[in-house]
């Protein structure tokens, strides 16, 4: 999967999650799997999972709804948790990233994410 790197040296992704595709920043302090934002979410297609409090990196406390969710990831169907926050930003987090390899290339510009062939 190629992503690509934004004029800040952000990384991101872009991705279906079920509800269409949206690019996600990649954020490798996140533990989780998508937060994804509340303008891009259509909570009736998904199953409400109560709420998530988050301390933020900045220390900044936050609650998150939590949905159950279906979609394909790297050509296999998953089910899983994802939160989403306000406005319309999204990241995605380790629990997607591992156990695949990310190539993050800064020279040439250049995002990949590497599929493990043992997931």
């Amino acid at each position: 999967m190629d992503g690509f790197l934004d004029e800040l040296n952000q990384a991101w992704l872009n991705l279906d999650f079920g509800q269409g595709r949206a690019d996600f920043l990649i954020d490798t302090g996140f533990a989780g799997t998508l937060i994804i934002g509340e303008e891009l979410f259509d909570a009736s297609r998904s199953i409400p999972a109560g709420f998530v409090d988050s301390t933020l990196a900045a220390g900044q406390s936050f609650r998150y709804e939590r949905f159950d969710l279906s979609f394909e990831w790297l050509g296999v169907s998953v089910r899983l948790f994802v939160l989403v926050g306000p406005g319309s930003e999204c990241l995605i987090g380790t629990d997607l990233l591992s156990p695949h390899r990310l190539e993050i290339d800064y020279q040439r510009r250049m995002v990949r994410l590497h599929c493990s062939t043992d997931w």
